[in-house]
């Protein structure tokens, strides 16, 4: 935020499955198929960056990164709150998130994908 500041350009702050658990804190539980930890920090993270963005004067993207099939627990959560802050703002919360399952088959790939995509 500060450099975009400075430079008086637009940034991305962005959200990685481990970061957003790192930013809740290290000592609480994430289990394996739920990553509440994940989801909290990423939500929290998101709430805290669109609640100083304002004071930099300059616009923010707030985006989570790579989601690959074993982190769709964390994606489900992050859209739940989106779908939220959507209700009371007219806005989502997060501006963009990455769907990455390069690693599935193609069709399974597409069928998740639509999943979402029609959400």
């Amino acid at each position: 935020l500060e450099a975009g500041k400075k430079l008086n350009r637009p940034v991305t702050i962005q959200f990685s499955e481990g970061g957003s658990a790192f930013f809740a804190g290290k000592s609480l539980p994430n289990d394996k198929g739920k990553l509440q930890t994940s989801i909290l920090g990423a939500v929290a993270g998101a709430h805290y960056v669109r609640m100083v963005a304002p004071a930099y004067g300059i616009p923010v993207i707030v985006h989570s990164d790579h989601c690959a099939k074993k982190l769709l627990p964390w994606f489900d959560g992050m859209i739940e709150a989106d779908e939220a802050y959507f209700k009371a703002h007219g806005e989502p919360l997060f501006t963009s998130h990455m769907l990455d399952l390069s690693e599935e088959p193609d069709a399974e790939n597409i069928d998740i994908c639509k999943k979402y995509l029609t959400r």
